[in-house]
């Protein structure tokens, strides 16, 4: 090995002194990031070969390219990730997971989609798609994407919202206009609560819930509070349950540059409830198919509004279940 290395150094040295060595360059910051960004696959000569299988079994014949985005790999000291390729065809979704040399397909089709979870923070975004498989089992996956790509998931979003809750958009009624009111007690969740909203739906109770907490450590002139909930949102419409929440596990500072969205279609609640808590807080427990179960906690002052909000639930399901 030393007697490699001693012929080696020789041959480097005259390398560097003829030029014949070529650095290339370190990516800048900006590059780097760009290479987390997803990108939309257009066309058949763009598919990556691991995935060309997959659409030349599928989608062939002058059938028209369905709409595909690429999700690149993400790592980094925060992200662990395998590249995704996300593909919308017809009624279902399709996610391809590059393995290295194959994939593994996980298949959704919208009308066993329990819910979609959006989160955004800062450059980190994600959506999480939980339901039922073509294959009859229960599983959720999630998509991480750089946010300054997120408008390439808004039509694929869009299309399983409306799918799993039957409805297409039509005309809108000004309902953002009924958030109007928060624009003084908390901004952020204004904006969130309107840009919430699909064309069409019609806006029948939300409640909005402060940071809830608790004192944990209190000494002379100081007390330490522990975070029993960050700030979250719920909104009833006549398709849909819309939650949303800033952060409860990361910083503070950093959970309030962000939103949370779960997106759960009415017609996959199974049930709804209210319970009280040891603490005199309460919780408001949805039920989903597939055994799935999403709880959030309220004060106790908002129990006239959560009451208004569950009657309004059961009419709706009282008169789904009346059509059936």
């Amino acid at each position: 090995m030393l007697t490699k290395m001693r012929h080696l150094l020789p041959t480097a040295l005259k390398q560097l002194r003829n030029g014949d060595v070529h650095w290339k360059p370190a990516l800048s910051a900006a590059e780097q990031t760009r290479l987390t960004w997803a990108k939309a696959i257009q066309s058949h000569a763009s598919i990556p070969a691991v995935y060309r299988e997959f659409f030349e079994s599928r989608f062939t014949g002058g059938m028209p390219f369905p709409y595909t985005v690429l999700a690149p790999v993400r790592n980094d000291f925060f992200h662990k990730t395998t590249e995704k390729l996300v593909v919308h065809s017809g009624r279902e979704i399709n996610i391809l997971e590059n393995l290295g040399d194959a994939y593994k397909l996980y298949v959704y089709p919208f009308e066993k989609i329990s819910y979609v979870e959006v989160g955004v923070v800062l450059l980190d975004a994600y959506i999480k798609i939980s339901g039922v498989t073509s294959e009859g089992n229960p599983d959720s996956i999630t998509i991480k994407f750089n946010s300054v790509t997120d408008h390439l998931f808004t039509p694929i979003l869009k299309a399983i919202r409306l799918a799993a809750t039957g409805h297409e958009e039509t005309s809108q009624d000004n309902e953002e206009g009924k958030f109007d009111h928060l624009s003084r007690l908390n901004f952020k969740f204004m904006s969130y609560a309107q840009r919430s909203l699909l064309a069409g739906e019609k806006v029948l109770q939300f409640v909005l819930q402060p940071e809830i907490q608790t004192p944990l450590i209190t000494l002379p002139g100081w007390t330490y509070y522990k975070i029993l909930s960050p700030t979250h949102m719920s909104i009833l419409t006549d398709r849909e349950l819309i939650m949303i929440r800033e952060d409860e596990l990361k910083s503070r500072d950093i959970g309030r540059y962000g939103g949370f969205w779960d997106y759960i279609p009415l017609n996959k609640i199974v049930a709804l409830n209210l319970t009280h808590m040891d603490n005199n807080l309460l919780t408001l427990s949805i039920q989903l198919s597939e055994n799935t179960r999403l709880g959030f906690l309220f004060e106790p002052s908002t129990k006239p509004e959560l009451h208004q909000l569950l009657d309004h639930f059961d009419k709706l399901s009282a008169a789904h279940r009346g059509k059936r």
